[in-house]
């Protein structure tokens, strides 16, 4: 064996020793109670960041779509959309009218 592993085995069960002598502690009672109440406070905060990401993509998709809605009324291609109806009917008159 090399003498650095040999050091590693001796530094290991001297560590050992140490531990085996050290008195052993118990936790205090109300350690649970905080690490779940730490818990608690953590899913909670995630909640409501989740909460408020949710709510301001709400409201800029919200925002989109009015400026879009504004922009087509403004630009006359609402007419149109809603007149396609009728453009469609004078076409397949046409085409009938063509067939015959």
């Amino acid at each position: 064996m090399t003498p650095k592993a040999q050091e590693d085995i001796r530094l290991t069960q001297y560590l050992n020793k140490l531990l085996d002598d050290m008195p052993i502690s118990e936790p205090s009672s109300e350690l649970t109670d905080r690490i779940m109440s730490g818990i608690q406070e953590k899913e909670q905060a995630v909640l409501a960041s989740k909460t408020q990401i949710r709510r301001q993509t709400y409201l800029l998709n919200s925002s989109i779509a009015i400026a879009a809605t504004v922009v087509l009324i403004q630009s006359g291609i609402i007419n149109k959309i809603m007149n396609i109806d009728a453009g469609i009917l004078q076409l397949t008159s046409f085409i009938q009218h063509l067939s015959q």
